[in-house]
């Protein structure tokens, strides 16, 4: 039997690879982002270490891995997905069972460094350049699907914090590798090669894509050199970064504001977080058919317009209503918003570059991871309050909505026009 004929009458092997992305995303956010801050409260009464100590390792962190991603984006292009992500996976193990062994900060801070290598090696740069290329029709379904594992993920965290109660940290982080050991293979085996390799085509047999608005007009693969000569490019990843700043900050602020508010205890203001979280699934849900269908473009400026709205109501006032109505904006938006982007950068500059593209963007991209946090706990400690941080975020949320509206697909020429170019220059 030919190849093709085998092709035809196998299944569509696209949905295993975000089946693995969406566990890897779920391993990653359950085991370590969110519940990064049960660990601190654990190091601060175990072994007296400061949050500042605490959050400066979690920004080494940060730093290693959006530092690397240029030279991981080159490693996927050469070498594959597949032992990109066993690496990373392995590296992730042996970083938590480093730190599972932490008596010094020092010792907490090269573990962390580790950590984020890890995380970039196994996380979304390594994820969404297998995925991509299995799709075009159905491209932000299937990213949205993928990263339903964040939302999945932060739902376990309180099953993270028993443990820690019960076993201890340095046991829960252990359990916690040991569980990675035994899934490594079996989500090694799901991120599948490109669809090429099993002679099957994106979105399956027979898929034909609808051009919607936002699509690139040259519908070929522009190289990282070319991609990054294209305003889109910068506007792509201003836009993304701009996004980053007001999901960090939230991450790391919304608790003490709600709580400072007067209107929230502790537990009451962890409630608020998990609406948010699951709010943040359902945009996931609705967004990708919509990006499919839809201008993404134009989805992710309404989205960051969104962002800005609910800044500004939280800063108003931090009372019941406008913590849960905060909650439902700025989750739905951030669902909605997270798979376009991704989905935006491989149709304008296609799958054959992607990892290289996307290893360059998630360099950019740190600068925002960083600068949310950080300048809204500035603007807290200066004037005593975070209402002038969160309006000062709702004011940049809404600006930065304009790199989205501007970022139109990049015009590519044609081999042809260049060489009549080049003739005519000559």
């Amino acid at each position: 039997m030919s190849r093709s004929a085998t092709s035809s009458t196998r299944r569509f092997l696209g949905w295993d690879t975000v089946v693995g992305g969406a566990t890897l995303q779920t391993l990653h956010t359950a085991l370590f982002f969110a519940s990064f801050g049960v660990y601190v409260v654990a190091w601060n009464e175990d072994l007296g270490w400061s949050r500042t100590a605490t959050s400066t390792g979690f920004a080494i962190a940060t730093i290693v891995g959006g530092a690397l991603s240029i030279l991981i984006g080159r490693l996927l292009d050469r070498v594959g997905v597949r032992r990109v992500v066993a690496a990373g996976l392995a590296g992730f193990i042996l970083a938590l069972l480093s730190l599972s062994f932490a008596t010094t900060i020092v010792h907490f801070y090269l573990a962390m460094a580790a950590w984020g290598l890890a995380i970039a090696m196994s996380g979304f740069l390594s994820i969404t350049t297998a995925v991509v290329p299995w799709f075009a029709a159905r491209r932000s379904t299937a990213i949205a699907l993928m990263t339903l594992g964040v939302s999945i993920g932060g739902l376990f965290v309180p099953l993270i914090a028993d443990a820690v109660l019960a076993w201890g940290w340095r046991t829960t982080l252990r359990a916690e590798a040991l569980l990675l050991a035994v899934l490594l293979v079996p989500i090694i085996i799901l991120m599948r090669k490109p669809p090429e390799a099993y002679g099957q085509e994106p979105d399956g047999p027979g898929a034909t894509r609808a051009k919607v608005a936002g699509d690139s007009p040259a519908g070929e693969s522009l190289t990282l050199a070319a991609a990054l000569r294209t305003p889109a490019f910068w506007l792509l990843a201003v836009g993304h970064a701009s996004a980053l700043v007001l999901v960090n900050a939230v991450n790391v602020h919304l608790v003490p504001l709600l709580v400072e508010g007067g209107s929230f205890d502790l537990a009451r203001a962890a409630r608020v977080v998990t609406v948010m979280t699951l709010v943040t699934g359902v945009g996931q849900l609705v967004g990708g058919p919509i990006g499919d269908r839809f201008d993404k473009r134009k989805l992710a400026t309404i989205a960051m317009w969104t962002h800005a709205t609910a800044f500004a109501l939280l800063a108003l006032e931090a009372n019941l209503w406008t913590g849960f109505a905060f909650a439902a904006l700025h989750g739905f938006a951030w669902g909605v918003r997270g798979p376009l982007m991704t989905s935006l950068r491989a149709d304008y500059f296609g799958a054959k570059y992607f990892a290289s593209i996307m290893g360059v963007t998630m360099t950019i991209l740190m600068a925002g991871q960083l600068a949310g946090p950080i300048v809204a706990g500035f603007l807290a400690d200066l004037t005593g309050s975070y209402q002038p941080a969160f309006f000062t975020l709702a004011v940049f949320g809404a600006v930065a909505s304009f790199a989205f509206w501007f970022a139109r697909p990049p015009t590519v020429r044609s081999g042809a026009e260049m060489e009549a170019s080049t003739q005519a220059s000559g």
